[in-house]
């Protein structure tokens, strides 16, 4: 959690100091004399909330404000924090086109749970509705997988499009993956197989840079595996 010492006169200037500079109210933090003399006090300011049960309110929130029954669970990790949110009918709703709903609510989430930690403890902030989340995630991880398998065939440009900011990130992290499997497995700097990029119009584009056509099929038999 964010915590800060300030050399002040009283608790009032350090807490209104750190109400400003940490971005979040004043009844959200506690105070702790370190040292004092004469002249000025060194108070230390501590966030005293659970920002991860914070992020769970928010979302129950949104479904009793529009009507809606549903459960909200929370996991956490060192690095990661989950919401699973179930809310029947309502659960396209909260996806939306595209997963819009989805990617705005995991983005104001990922705001408001981290304003609490410091730099050196940002969390990766993420919500699942209905199971959406992991099959999409499932299904982006198999197809990446055969238009690799197409583009090492074929040799030929695959294009594809409608994926969001978040989709993209997960096909390029999986063909990193693979470009350093690839490596590993022949130990050959000069088979470099796969680039990808994103045009303008938000396109991902797989292209095969490769010697020999094998070296690169062969090595999905291994890549099935993850």
């Amino acid at each position: 959690m964010k915590t800060k010492v300030y050399q002040v006169k009283n608790f009032e200037e350090a807490i209104a100091l750190a109400s400003q500079e940490f971005g979040i109210s004043e009844d959200e933090l506690i105070e702790k004399i370190v040292s004092e003399n004469d002249e000025y006090q060194e108070i230390e300011i501590t966030v005293c909330i659970d920002p991860v049960e914070k992020g769970r309110r928010y979302i129950q929130t949104i479904l009793e404000n529009n009507g809606v029954e549903g459960t909200v669970e929370k996991e956490e990790n060192e690095k990661v924090i989950e919401y699973k949110v179930n809310a029947g009918d309502f659960n396209g709703v909260l996806i939306g086109k595209s997963s819009k709903h989805l990617l705005a609510l995991q983005t104001i989430l990922s705001l408001m749970v981290n304003k609490y930690y410091g730099e050196d403890e940002q969390k990766i902030v993420k919500v699942d509705i209905g199971g959406y989340r992991q099959r999409r995630e499932s299904h982006l991880e198999r197809m990446a997988v055969e238009f690799g398998k197409q583009v090492a065939k074929t040799k030929q440009i695959i294009k594809l499009d409608n994926l969001n900011s978040y989709e993209r990130k997960i096909i390029h992290y999986l063909h990193g993956k693979m470009f350093k499997l690839i490596l590993r497995v022949k130990k050959a700097k000069e088979y470099y197989l796969l680039n990808q990029r994103k045009n303008k119009n938000n396109m991902y584009i797989i292209r095969i840079l490769i010697r020999k056509e094998d070296t690169f099929v062969s090595s999905f038999n291994i890549l099935k595996s993850f």
